[in-house]
């Protein structure tokens, strides 16, 4: 790919259609899209922030790992920018899978922040955060018990 505009909605289309296998248990399509530089970080919602390829493969796959027959059922974009080597995209993915410990399909919101950096040619993530806020909070929720 080259660094232009359409390149990276193709690029932001192409990870979110990896949500798909990695709802049904598979983090290899998912774990594609990741930068391989040491910089790479990922903040999911099942703990702390990981910082290069290794620890952000190993967060990938333990997500996976979690998850069965899932679903993508909405992705709900809040903002996009690119410029030719840097973008980012702020989206809420609403999904439904079996969760590991359970047999009922469970629905799940994230508000997700993704940048990607051009590497090589190729859009690359560089750094997804994802929680599960998606709705107004009281300021009592940060406290730290």
């Amino acid at each position: 790919m080259t660094g232009s505009q359409t390149d990276f909605e193709d690029a932001v289309e192409a990870y979110r259609a990896a949500l798909e296998p990695f709802l049904k248990g598979d983090p290899n399509p998912a774990k594609a899209f990741f930068s391989r530089r040491d910089d790479v970080t990922l903040a999911n919602p099942l703990g702390p922030p990981r910082r290069g390829p290794a620890e952000v493969d190993k967060a990938i796959e333990e997500a996976a790992a979690q998850v069965s027959d899932g679903s993508m059922r909405q992705i709900e974009e809040i903002s996009r920018y690119s410029t030719p080597d840097l973008g980012y995209v702020v989206h809420l993915e609403r999904a439904q899978a079996r969760f590991a410990g359970s047999e009922d399909m469970s629905a799940v919101v994230l508000r997700v922040t993704m940048i990607f950096r051009r590497e090589e040619n190729t859009w690359r993530v560089v750094h997804r955060h994802a929680d599960p806020i998606a709705t107004p909070r009281p300021i009592s929720s940060v406290i730290e018990t």
